[in-house]
């Protein structure tokens, strides 16, 4: 109950940081020089660090309270990756990691929960990004097969322990390299990403090597 009361609540606060944020890069209040767009940029991508994070709060409540559903819509999930690209692919070049992504062009719109699966997208971009090292690749890709839709996310990362990839989709579990790297990560990311898959019908698989990648 806490924990959906008090997301509920940081939602409308953190819709007013970013929407005046984005005033202030758009130049409403007066042009901005080159330190100052930094600064509203960075304040922009840390609103909607903790706008996702607020989501996978709200997500694992309606979990842990039977309250989880998964609503569909025609959706337009290819435009919904290009999207979080784009988000992600500014905290890559700020890395010097190399992004490449391939989209299949002729998707079309699927009957999926859009919001939902944005975050599995989001989570997975994040992962990645967090977890590749200064230099480092990551690769995208998205096409369908047999009629079902494929998601697939590369990186040469830090990598998952051996022994600990059994509890990698545990909830609240983080791997001990991925607390060495980020400290202040919560463990819920790839437990929703895998429940909201499995509510699709679909289903997650990884392959990691600890120093190599995931």
């Amino acid at each position: 109950d806490f924990l959906s009361i008090a997301s509920h609540q940081m939602r409308t606060p953190i819709s007013t940081i970013s929407g005046y944020a984005s005033m202030l890069r758009d130049g409403d209040a007066g042009s901005l020089n080159l330190n100052q767009r930094n600064f509203v940029e960075t304040i922009e991508e840390n609103a909607k660090r903790l706008s996702n994070l607020i989501n996978d709060f709200l997500t694992a409540s309606r979990l842990n309270s039977g309250k989880f559903e998964i609503n569909r819509n025609n959706t337009d999930f290819a435009k919904i990756l290009e999207q979080e690209l784009l988000s992600v692919g500014t905290r890559a070049r700020a890395k010097g990691i190399k992004l490449d992504s391939h989209i299949e062009s002729n998707i079309g719109k699927i009957w999926v929960d859009g919001p939902r699966l944005r975050q599995v997208v989001i989570n997975m971009l994040d992962n990645a990004a967090c977890y590749t090292p200064r230099g480092g690749e990551i690769s995208v890709e998205m096409s369908t097969k047999d009629g079902k839709l494929k998601f697939r996310v590369k990186d040469n990362g830090v990598g998952i322990p051996k022994l600990e990839q059994s509890r990698l989709f545990s909830k609240m579990f983080r791997a001990t390299n991925a607390k060495a790297v980020r400290p202040d990560g919560t463990g819920l990311g790839l437990y929703l990403a895998r429940k909201i898959v499995l509510g699709h019908g679909g289903y997650v698989t990884f392959n990691s090597e600890e120093g190599k990648g995931s």
